[in-house]
């Protein structure tokens, strides 16, 4: 379906400055380097050509991709700064085309990564990007993550769960609990009205044995980002009932 991308030589080629990136990441506390710049504009180059086949972002210009995508992404590192380090199991949850994960990899490659997404086309498109990018321990799974958590490949085997734009906090952590294993954390990317959902989540924590560690203002180092980080500790294990059948948790929250 997807091919190695080639400049439309009837048309300018792009400037992509990556200065805000730079300044993004230095903000983050993230060293520069020239390789994982390079192969987030290759990654830039693949979701363009391909977003002129299949509908996979709205936001492809490159200053917004830097803010909304990379910067977004690797906000991350806020919350679980063990990232740098390397050796976490990451499972992305809901990835659609690649994101948080696929900048966490780049930025952070000595940590395995595995990406969830019900689409079997974004999944393709992550498989693509993967191989062309050359990145190494990163995977893919295709189905729902009501389903894909009562495998026992995954089930509570994962040190670092992340999700970003699926479902509210309830309904979220009914997703993400059952694969963290016990010590792991969970983080919920959200936006800054998030206390609302935080304070619906009182049962869900107590039954899928998850506790609220803090909330991280992502603005405190990005300002032009007001995202929150919900960091949830799990503490217990999950009861083999959750998740629920798919399309429960969303329909009846817990």
């Amino acid at each position: 379906m997807f091919s190695v991308f080639k400049q439309d030589s009837s048309k300018p080629p792009e400037i992509r400055n990556p200065q805000k990136l730079h300044a993004g990441l230095s903000s983050l506390g993230v060293t520069p380097q020239e390789t994982p710049i390079s192969k987030l504009m290759l990654f830039h180059d693949l979701l363009v050509a391909a977003n002129s086949r299949i509908n996979l972002t709205k936001v492809l210009d490159w200053p917004e991709v830097i803010v909304r995508h990379y910067l977004d992404s690797l906000s991350v590192v806020m919350a679980v700064p063990s990232l740098l380090d390397g050796g976490e199991n990451i499972l992305d949850i809901g990835s659609g085309f690649g994101m948080p994960g696929i900048p966490l990899k780049v930025m952070f490659p000595g940590n395995d990564l595995v990406m969830l997404d019900s689409v079997k086309k974004k999944i393709e498109f992550i498989d693509f990007a993967v191989e062309e990018m050359d990145l190494t321990n990163t995977t893919t799974v295709v189905g729902r993550a009501e389903d894909i958590a009562k495998n026992k490949k995954h089930r509570e085997k994962y040190s670092v769960v992340v999700s970003r734009a699926v479902a509210t906090l309830p309904v979220l952590l009914e997703f993400a609990l059952p694969f963290c294993n016990i010590g792991g954390t969970f983080i919920a990317m959200k936006s800054s009205a998030v206390q609302s959902e935080i304070d619906r989540s009182e049962n869900a924590l107590k039954l899928l044995g998850g506790e609220i560690d803090r909330v991280v203002s992502v603005e405190d180092k990005l300002p032009f980002l007001p995202g929150k980080l919900v960091v949830i500790r799990k503490v217990a294990k999950t009861s083999d009932i959750y998740p629920r059948k798919a399309g429960i948790p969303k329909k009846r929250p817990l």
